[in-house]
């Protein structure tokens, strides 16, 4: 009988050790799912998808290391560059990856993060094999028709004061910009390096003869972010430097190069 009775303590104990266990497992998995789900997010406007574009990979893998060292999540969201900098400078997003020096001269509600992430170029491409230029003077002395990408603030910085309205146009995306080259509707189309150079290696622009002409300016590109990110903006450049340093911009590059070169290899590209 005493052997019955210490068995049945045993099991007792023994149901009451697994619930207690069982109690505290769901409850440190419900507190580290709250620690999680509270960590900050920042979220940046990028114009062209991280999916096929190199310099955007290489972006948001810079950025996305960069905000953890500092505690915060990173996200994204693609849209056309010119809404990029109205959701940047209106607040609906926090910032941006990339844009010129005196960027924030037009947009000022952005401020610039002092440590450049990437050095680049505006170029300009042509189908029609007879169109030489070199510089910005020579595409004011042409009657070429010229688009840009619209809200490329360099290129759209000086276009408007050398090309009459008449031969000039505004861009909804580089994919765009370049059928209407092969269909001869423009002659001559002006993007960053960023957006656009990688667009002739996909499938539908391979062989088109669609080339880089000129390279009208060398570019270095900052991050932004909105004022009401002043302090984090410090940090922040503290940190891709500190990144530099590493070697993590160059690993983050050939990680952003095959990623590239992966997605074109299994066709996706964009539409």
């Amino acid at each position: 009988m005493q052997r019955r009775s210490n068995m049945r303590i045993w099991s007792v104990l023994i149901g009451l050790f697994f619930c207690i266990s069982v109690h505290a497992t769901s409850k440190s998995t419900a507190e580290t799912t709250a620690v999680l789900a509270d960590k900050p997010i920042i979220t940046m406007a990028f114009y062209e998808d991280p999916k096929h574009n190199f310099y955007f990979k290489w972006a948001e893998l810079i950025y996305t290391q960069a905000f953890e060292r500092l505690g915060y999540s990173f996200s994204y969201q693609v849209v056309p560059a010119a809404r990029a900098s109205m959701m940047a400078d209106s607040g609906k997003v926090d910032g941006e990856p990339g844009r010129v020096f005196h960027y924030g001269e037009k947009f000022t509600n952005l401020i610039r993060i002092e440590e450049p992430v990437v050095d680049t170029h505006l170029i300009a491409f042509a189908h029609n094999p007879k169109i030489k230029i070199t510089n910005w003077q020579a595409l004011q002395k042409s009657r070429y028709k010229i688009e840009y990408y619209r809200g490329v603030f360099l290129a759209e910085q000086k276009l408007k004061g050398l090309i009459p309205n008449e031969r000039l146009t505004e861009s909804s995306s580089p994919v765009s910009s370049f059928r209407k080259m092969l269909r001869d509707r423009i002659d001559i189309y002006i993007d960053t390096e960023a957006s656009s150079l990688d667009l002739l290696q996909t499938p539908e622009f391979q062989g088109s003869e669609i080339i880089a002409i000129a390279t009208l300016e060398e570019l270095t590109s900052y991050g932004y972010l909105n004022k009401r990110h002043a302090a984090l903006a410090v940090n922040l450049a503290r940190e891709l430097k500190q990144m530099k340093q590493e070697g993590i911009f160059e690993t983050y590059k050939q990680q952003a190069r095959k990623s590239l070169n992966d997605a074109i290899n299994n066709g996706d590209t964009p539409q």
